[in-house]
């Protein structure tokens, strides 16, 4: 299970090298004009969707799908809850997530998972025709693992065969709670509410500690 998982990091850390290789060399290439447009291209984007909050909430549900980061959408998500009021952006972010944990895990579990299958076919690898007994326990600890892209998590979890309602359980609650942290942050950052901002200070640093108690338990009872 450790090899199969390992295996799957190297997969999606690759992914995260090859988009930042090509934006260093867009920036090479293109130099200061390039580099003005994509500046460009965000103040619009944050415009957009700033002032549009289905637009934002919708972006939040698909655009990290496509392995784009998910904590820029989270800020503006907060800006947006600074001036509509923070719950009811966290609210949303939680629908939001919702429907990216259900339709990523069904892409993995379906044509993701038939097409890999083909290709392993030709290699000594495999994807496990079973579900892995320890699942339930390596979701806990992805989920609360600092610096797991979530949606990694949510393709890997999906390909492996974890039962969607105990990927539900595990994934719904650790990520509506840390991207409410984020939410409130930036709500209280953009709004002058002091009150969100250490809200959310201390949530984001609750599910950090805690993954960190969960992976040095891991590595103890490891030994």
């Amino acid at each position: 299970m450790g090899r199969k998982l390992l295996l799957l990091t190297g997969g999606v850390l690759a992914v995260f090298a090859l988009l930042f290789a090509i934006y260093f060399i867009l920036l090479e290439i293109g130099g200061e004009s390039a580099r003005l447009k994509l500046e460009e291209l965000w103040e619009t984007t944050r415009n957009t969707l700033t002032h549009n909050g289905p637009l934002l909430f919708l972006a939040i549900a698909i655009l990290p799908g496509f392995i784009l980061p998910v904590a820029p959408l989270l800020g503006l998500a907060g800006l947006w809850g600074g001036e509509n009021g923070p719950w009811l952006s966290c609210l949303y972010c939680t629908l939001a997530l919702f429907a990216n944990l259900s339709w990523t895990y069904w892409l993995a579990r379906g044509p993701a998972r038939s097409l890999l299958s083909k290709l392993l076919a030709r290699t000594r690898f495999h994807l496990p025709e079973s579900t892995p007994g320890n699942m339930l326990e390596w979701a806990i600890i992805l989920r609360l693992t600092p610096g797991v892209p979530f949606i990694f998590s949510n393709y890997g979890l999906g390909l492996l065969g974890m039962p969607f309602t105990q990927y539900l359980l595990v994934s719904l609650p650790i990520l509506s709670f840390t991207g409410c942290g984020y939410v409130l942050a930036f709500a209280g950052i953009f709004g002058g509410e002091w009150k969100y901002l250490w809200t959310g200070a201390c949530i984001i640093g609750v599910t950090v500690l805690l993954g960190r108690f969960v992976l040095k338990r891991k590595g103890k009872s490891a030994d």
